[in-house]
């Protein structure tokens, strides 16, 4: 008998003797114990210690065993962390532990929960269960044998990379083809199907579809996806192209790092990931653009993205086909934030921030990973759950994300809590300017640099500043902030206490109200005026120079606010927490329970350029600009991106209707002006509908407050004007009772108008936010000279959705003679009786209507 055989038959007797005994030679007193001699005998690769923790049932469970751990043993890397239970009730416990394997150029994470049983002897492990785990991370590399690329095409919807001349690498066979990268000559064409996004390809290159001759190219793609991605699936070897080889190496080292990428804390770190079956990503390099990024996401609301990554631009981003524009980011997630108890200590003078946050979360599918959002710039120490454990997890590089692996929380539905540590030096954007009304000219931007502003850190929306979900959230509120002793932390909701100890300042506060983010204001603050205002609590705060002005703001407080209320229903919140800060340009921000008003110092100097949503001489109207985004933008939000307008449309108008509630129909009349001129200058750059993306293109924000603050307000006056005041005040008042907390689209706009007006508006909103149409209007008179007080006023339309209410006027030598008339959308004509002779023909003065006016004839 062989020496193997030998082996192998000593090995069944001991395996038979073992079961039928069911013995175990170690034993451990407590599932604490059974864990740490569990990672041990791992770690030290000792199959037989780790086997003898367990009491099999069988032989065959026994081998089955010693194979899967063989396996790993004898794997490049492994390691394992186990999780033990503080303490065990009753006769079993769960251990739960992750094991990390390597066998290059794969990696997998595996996930087990153990099942403890105690016996006569002690504690051991007697049931071992596969809970989701990572597959498919892969060291992605360039395989360096060239192929003749000439005539290959890749082709992903509305994209083709041609192929002309030169050669094509890809990742090596153990991969398969998930990377090609070509070099050579070659030209790329991208055609949006959509009218909105050729124009912005025209506002980006020129024309609205994209060519450019391209001389390298790296693609990602799941390696399944191939034969339908290329054509034809073809690789000729090409020794010629070997000569390519160090431009393909460049290229790769350059944008490798960019798709696809996990930054993890197991070894050999970081890993690439495969795309979804259907997803793709190309880089391609041209002469005059740059390097761009042309990406499909099958599981996005909208999966089709032109990325300019040197500028950070996104040229391109609208839905697949058979897809629409006409969504709510919420409807597909796998996960509601319910609450957070956040927890943060700030170092103002060193950026540096440290914290957890505690969220409660529901479930809503079943799944094995989470995602959360975190800014680039701070690191994840800890994710765990009190259930489990701590979690595995993962930094996407460069998406400011984190992936959890739910391990032993995955496949439940319903309520979990999960604890995230994260510390780092997070640097928060200037407040951020919901209008950014101004822009220093002259040397204004010079000789403000020597103005010395109190230092005042918002930690906004801007950025993922504390562990949050992947779209803004509704969700309650804790929140405990730590800062020097001489500042403050100001943020929405009921303060609740404050001390001061070792030179810190601890501020606590709650949030009983759902809020879709959380900010907070550090900074050197006063509070300067306190009341209590229709059982609301109104609050505020100052700076050393800007006390007088946060004491006069807080006293119109009340008084936009009872306005508001007769318009939209009540203030959504219990606290109304105001904080008057400096900066070089006037600007403000308006999160849930807070408004942050920035105002010029006083030593600076230099013309402030116009700007769409620039009303300084209008007192009050920034202000209640901000204060209507309690309502529009919090109390009732919009459903995606697009839906820009919902917040920042309504709060503009609002502010004009206070305006002409606080000043009167002049000044009204002025601010419905100067809103027309910003947005009839800016009309054809794009509609209402697509949101903040309005203007990025050519980096010019003036535009995006032209169309979505501007037009987006005049919309809703033109709209007013064909419901009704009353029904257009209800509809107001039902979109906020129907949505309260919730997030809505322009479809819900409409149906709400619809409803309470009993008229069809879907024509309306097609032109005026869908798309660019604005009516045109040529304007005739006749005058009947036998007569001589007969004026028949001839109105000639073009572009007109539907009948509109328009105000015509004959100014003649007996007076005015004005009337309210309904303009079909064909024209028609108007009979005045006047005195005398008449002087003009007036039209549209109220400012009633959003359109370009013909010379009257």
């Amino acid at each position: 008998m062989t020496r193997r055989a030998w082996a192998s038959l000593a090995l069944a007797l001991y395996l038979a003797a073992s079961a039928s005994a069911q013995d175990v030679s170690v034993v451990a007193a407590q599932p604490r114990q059974l864990a740490e001699q569990l990672e041990r005998a791992f770690l030290s690769k000792d199959e037989a210690a780790y086997l003898d923790l367990w009491t099999f049932e069988s032989a065959a469970a026994r081998e089955e065993e010693a194979a899967l751990i063989r396996e790993l043993f004898h794997s490049e890397e492994s390691s394992i962390e186990v999780f033990a239970p503080a303490s065990a009730s009753g006769d079993k416990a769960e251990i739960h532990a992750r094991v990390f394997a390597v066998n290059e150029p794969r990696g997998r994470l595996s996930q087990w929960t153990f099942e403890a049983r105690r016996g006569a002897a002690g504690w051991s492990l007697a049931r071992r269960e596969s809970l989701p785990g990572v597959e498919g991370l892969v060291h992605l590399t360039l395989d360096p044998q060239p192929y003749r690329a000439d005539g290959l095409t890749v082709r992903l919807e509305d994209f083709e990379l041609r192929m002309l001349r030169g050669t094509v690498f890809t990742s090596p066979a153990t991969l398969g083809p998930t990377m090609l990268l070509f070099v050579g000559d070659g030209e790329v064409v991208v055609s949006p199907k959509p009218p909105s996004e050729r124009e912005q390809l025209r506002q980006f290159c020129g024309a609205p579809e994209l060519r450019e001759r391209v001389r390298t190219a790296f693609v990602r793609l799941h390696p399944a996806d191939l034969h339908r991605v290329l054509s034809p699936v073809r690789f000729t070897p090409h020794p010629e192209g070997a000569k390519d080889l160090k431009a393909a190496r460049e290229f790769y080292d350059e944008q490798s790092p960019r798709s696809f990428l996990l930054d993890t804390s197991f070894p050999r770190s970081p890993w690439w990931i495969y795309p979804g079956l259907g997803d793709a990503a190309v880089n391609f390099r041209t002469a005059r653009r740059g390097t761009l990024t042309y990406a499909i996401s099958a599981s996005e609301n909208e999966g089709i993205s032109l990325f300019d990554r040197e500028r950070r631009r996104q040229i391109c981003l609208y839905p697949l086909a058979g897809r629409d524009t006409d969504y709510n980011e919420d409807a597909d997630r796998t996960v509601d934030v319910l609450a957070h108890d956040l927890q943060v200590r700030f170092d103002p003078a060193r950026s540096r921030l440290e914290g957890q946050n505690t969220m409660r979360l529901r479930l809503l599918a079943a799944s094995s990973t989470l995602r959360l959002r975190l800014d680039d710039s701070l690191g994840v120490t800890s994710i765990a759950s009190p259930l489990t454990g701590p979690l595995a997890f993962f930094r996407v590089r460069g998406q400011g994300s984190v992936m959890v692996s739910l391990g032993p929380l995955s496949g439940r539905i319903g309520e979990v809590s999960l604890t995230v540590r994260f510390v780092g030096y997070h640097r928060p954007a200037a407040v951020e300017q919901e209008l950014l009304q101004v822009v220093p000219r002259g040397d204004a931007d010079v000789f403000d640099r020597d103005v010395l502003i109190d230092e005042v850190l918002t930690y906004s929306n801007r950025t993922a500043w504390y562990p949050q979900a992947g779209n803004d959230d509704y969700a309650t509120a804790r929140l405990r902030f730590d800062v020097p002793d001489d500042w403050s932390a100001l943020t929405g909701g009921v303060r609740l206490q404050g001390r001061r100890e070792n030179g810190r300042h601890l501020q606590e506060y709650r949030q009983d109200l759902p809020a879709k983010y959380i900010t907070v204001v550090v900074g050197r603050f006063q509070e300067v005026g306190h009341r209590i205002d229709g059982g609301r609590t109104l609050e505020a705060f100052a700076l050393t120079r800007t006390r007088s002005e946060a004491v006069r703001t807080l006293e119109q407080a009340g008084d936009i606010l009872h306005f508001f209320e007769q318009e939209f229903g009540p203030y959504p919140y219990e606290t109304l927490r105001l904080a008057v800060v400096e900066g070089i340009t006037p600007g403000g921000h308006s999160p849930p329970g807070l408004v942050i008003l920035s105002r010029r110092p006083p030593l600076a100097r230099g013309e402030l350029r116009d700007d769409p949503a620039t009303f300084w001489d209008m007192p009050g109207f920034f202000f209640a600009h901000e204060l209507a985004h309690q309502w529009w933008g919090h109390a009732v939000t919009g459903q995606n991106y697009r839906e820009r307008w919902i917040s920042e449309g309504f709060a503009q108008y609002a502010a004009a209707l206070w305006t002409r509630q606080s000043r009167g129909d002049e000044a009204f009349d002025n601010v419905l002006r100067r809103l027309a001129r910003w947005a009839l200058r800016e009309n054809a750059e794009g509609p209402i509908h697509l949101g903040h993306r309005l203007g990025h293109v050519v980096g010019d924000p003036q535009i995006y407050r032209a169309i979505v603050y501007n037009k987006g307000a005049y919309v809703l006056h033109m709209l007013r004007g064909i419901v009704g005041d009353e029904a257009f005040r209800a509809a107001a008042q039902r979109l906020q009772e129907r949505h309260r907390f919730g997030k809505v689209g322009t479809l819900q706009v409409q149906q709400a108008l619809e409803e309470v007006s009993g008229r069809p508006l879907g024509p309306y909103f097609r032109e005026w936010v869908y798309g660019t149409q604005l009516p045109h209007i040529e304007v005739k008179r006749e005058v009947d000279h036998k007569e001589g007080s007969r004026v028949i006023v001839d109105v000639r339309a073009r572009d007109l959705p539907g009948p509109v209410p328009l105000l015509l006027s004959v100014v003649h030598a007996g007076g005015r003679a004005s009337r309210t008339v309904v303009l079909e959308p064909e024209g028609g004509k108007f009979e005045f009786v006047t005195k005398g002779s008449v002087a003009r023909v007036e039209v549209n003065e109220d400012r009633g209507l959003l359109a370009t006016v013909g010379p009257v004839r």
